[in-house]
């Protein structure tokens, strides 16, 4: 009978440090993903996110922030003037938050180029939208 206790209790001692590392884990990740955004928010308002990084920052867990993302197609062969008039918005917008003394590192704003990031287009069925 003490031998079948001791063997529960091990494991119970076994499970919670795998679910303390696993907590570290996910810790740790999720510090060094903000780091990342508040380093590339530090030298420009909006992160410009390929698909590697839309994957890795905005889709994945954990996540204990919000990435306002705008999709556009800024290339001049895609002769999206809507899109030119909506980024200089954008970049308004993004500064103002990251100039505001209620900035903090919960928000962030990006961008996706369709010719730097179709792969996300196609991940958010946005990929019939720029083909010209």
């Amino acid at each position: 009978m003490l031998h079948k206790l001791l063997i529960v209790v091990f494991l119970v001692v076994c499970l919670h440090d795998m679910r303390l590392n696993g907590q570290k884990k996910k810790e740790t990740l999720l510090s060094e993903k903000v780091s990342q955004m508040m380093e590339w928010v530090s030298k420009r308002a909006v992160v410009r996110l390929n698909g590697e990084k839309f994957k890795r920052l905005v889709r994945a867990h954990p996540r204990n922030y919000s990435v306002i993302v705008m999709f556009t197609a800024l290339q001049p062969q895609r002769q999206c003037t809507v899109c030119r008039q909506a980024d200089e918005e954008y970049q308004i917008l993004a500064n103002s938050w990251r100039y505001s003394s209620a900035f903090t590192n919960r928000i962030f704003f990006a961008m996706v180029d369709f010719d730097e990031g179709s792969d996300v287009f196609q991940m958010v069925n946005f990929h019939n939208l720029f083909y010209v």
